[in-house]
């Protein structure tokens, strides 16, 4: 420990006050191949990591016109722009995309300093995922994980994601999702939790952040203090969540004091509003929440990282740069600057400006950085600046025990919730329509993983199914065609997919056909119906959910569908049970040493 302590302290000193604030920077970089706006970010801003988003060509999730410009002065030279379109990345192999990463690396290690990046993703299972080229092995939705009732197999899922991760050149990801989902109508968070009980919460978050660091990979438990109970987006306006520290004590914070007891390494702090902790911002740019409440009277001594500062609860208010500067002088060690835009240089250059004129002590800015590289030190980064044997990148993929794993987290996260019309296993001697989404969030769109898959799975072997495609999320013409199409032909069971995710509008066809009486089943991934349209629709006659939108979990569907395997999965969550199903017997490891105990 003294070694590593010298070693960082020795390294802090050795740096310029613009390599420290580079440190506690992550930018974004979108698709597969390296532009001169992320080299720069690397060379002449010093950043400290890179988040990865390979599907598409550039990141703009939000407008830049909303964020506000800042008047920087005489003698502010701009940094460069990714001036880029929409549309897919181009496709690189396992091999090729960590070969990548180890040039960017390359391109830290030649820095005055030679300080390694860290890699980072979301990989959190179902449709929230960011590597999934070249065979990837995919897992199920958090909640998809407790519907199985097994937290030790939450712990081997989280060691096999990270497995992958790590062979490719990954060493950190933002999960797990911690939040309580106490608001059915939740669009941001819904299946991306564990379950709306914090206790539950708490004992699959643990058993994943064991795994993770297991597997040589950084944890970020998130989104803290809580996002569970909104009705709002946070990427898009700023949710408010006014309720007494009592109720925030035993919900929103519990699962983060569990995991602060078992050593998480990160904790990413919320857009959000919390009036009862701080009525006067929001807290990510909040002293009395992110220093005052999380370090201090919690007493998490590890990283504290932003979500993404470009989300639409902030930028509205103070413009980029200002935001990430307060979020700096509140209390975060890392800011995560995800948006490929023009005001990545205002944003180095006024936080840098902060520290000169005393808004930010220097010598805070001393400690995050030793957080900072002490982290990157722990985790092995020093050792060939992080880079990877590309050879060796898709060898996890084939490891028996990621694919078994798989495997079972499949058949756990699947459940026939409900069949009036008593349709399962399918006979396929009738006339069967197939209206399948085409699932195109975040697909390489390759033989292991492409958007039409389900369809191609069904198909298989049953050459009468017939099977019409629509769009993931809403548009006129597909609400048209379908139910023209269906209106046209008679069927004696429709098979129809509800699938939803938070970046696409929900459909409404599907609502219309159960309205209409017709003989459907209806497939979704997350047992919450999201204003009565996406996700499960309870008066469905009959309803399979598989919480599990990866190429093992749409092979697991069909075969339950097919009846050549038992779904093992039950209802996951506890206070929201419009179908009155049994619920997962999950009893944590806390409540069964009590119960031993009476």
């Amino acid at each position: 420990m003294k070694d590593k302590q010298t070693f960082v302290q020795n390294l802090v000193r050795s740096m310029t006050l613009e390599e420290k604030v580079g440190q506690c920077i992550v930018v974004g970089m979108s698709g597969t191949v390296p532009t001169n706006d992320l080299r720069e970010a690397i060379t002449r801003y010093h950043c400290g990591g890179i988040r990865l988003s390979p599907f598409v060509r550039i990141f703009r999730y939000f407008s830049d016109s909303r964020a506000k410009s800042i008047d920087m002065g005489p003698g502010f030279i701009p940094s460069m722009q990714k001036m880029a379109h929409q549309g897919p990345a181009p496709y690189l192999s396992p091999e090729e995309y960590a070969e990548m990463l180890n040039g960017l690396r390359e391109l830290a290690a030649n820095r005055r300093v030679p300080i390694p990046l860290h890699m980072v993703v979301d990989q959190e299972g179902d449709a929230s995922k960011d590597y999934t080229r070249g065979g990837v092995v995919q897992f199920p939705s958090s909640m998809g994980l407790v519907a199985g009732g097994d937290p030790e197999l939450a712990y081997d899922v989280a060691r096999a994601v990270a497995r992958q991760l790590k062979a490719a050149g990954l060493d950190m990801i933002h999960s797990p999702v911690v939040d309580v989902n106490i608001n059915p109508q939740n669009p941001e968070i819904g299946n991306r939790a564990f379950s709306d009980d914090p206790e539950v919460v708490a004992e699959y978050a643990e058993a994943m952040v064991r795994g993770f660091k297991e597997e040589g990979v950084i944890a970020a438990a998130k989104h803290f203090p809580g996002r569970g109970d909104s009705a709002v987006d946070a990427h898009h306006d700023c949710p408010t969540l006014d309720v007494d520290r009592s109720r925030l004590e035993n919900i929103e914070l519990l699962p983060y004091k569990r995991l602060i007891e078992a050593d998480v390494d990160s904790i990413m702090i919320a857009h959000c509003i919390y009036p009862q902790l701080d009525p006067d911002n929001i807290s990510s740019v909040s002293r009395k929440i992110i220093t005052g409440l999380l370090r201090e009277e919690m007493g998490f001594k590890g990283l504290i990282t932003t979500d993404s500062m470009t989300m639409g609860a902030l930028i509205d208010k103070f413009g980029t740069a200002e935001a990430c500067a307060r979020s700096l002088a509140a209390g975060s060690d890392v800011i995560l600057m995800k948006a490929e835009n023009k005001w990545r240089g205002e944003m180095f250059e006024l936080c840098t400006r902060w520290v000169k004129e005393g808004r930010i002590p220097e010598t805070e800015i001393d400690a995050k950085v030793e957080r900072i590289l002490s982290l990157k030190y722990d985790y092995g980064l020093f050792e060939k600046m992080g880079k990877v044997n590309p050879a060796q990148a898709a060898e996890p993929f084939r490891d028996s025990f990621v694919v078994d794993t798989a495997e079972k987290a499949a058949q756990n996260a699947i459940l026939i919730a409900k069949d009036e019309l008593k349709a399962l296993p399918l006979n396929r001697s009738k006339k069967v329509l197939l209206i399948n989404q085409l699932n195109s969030i975040k697909t390489p769109n390759d033989k292991f993983d492409h958007p039409s898959m389900f369809q191609e799975l069904m198909e298989e072997g049953w050459p009468e199914l017939e099977t019409l495609e629509t769009d993931f999320g809403h548009n006129d013409a597909d609400e048209t065609t379908v139910l023209n199409w269906v209106k046209a032909n008679k069927y004696d069971l429709i098979l129809c997919t509800n699938f939803y995710d938070r970046s696409h509008k929900a459909l409404k066809y599907p609502r219309a056909l159960i309205e209409q009486g017709l003989p459907v089943v209806l497939i979704t991934n997350t047992p919450y119906s999201i204003q009565g349209l996406g996700g499960m629709i309870p008066e469905a006659p009959s309803i399979v959910l598989d919480m599990n939108l990866s190429p093992q979990g749409l092979r697991m569907l069909r075969d339950v569908l097919l009846g050549t395997r038992n779904p093992k999965g039950s209802w996951p969550i506890s206070n929201y049970n419009p179908l009155r199903l049994p619920i997962v017997q999950a009893k944590t490891q806390r409540a069964q040493v009590a119960e031993v105990a009476r």
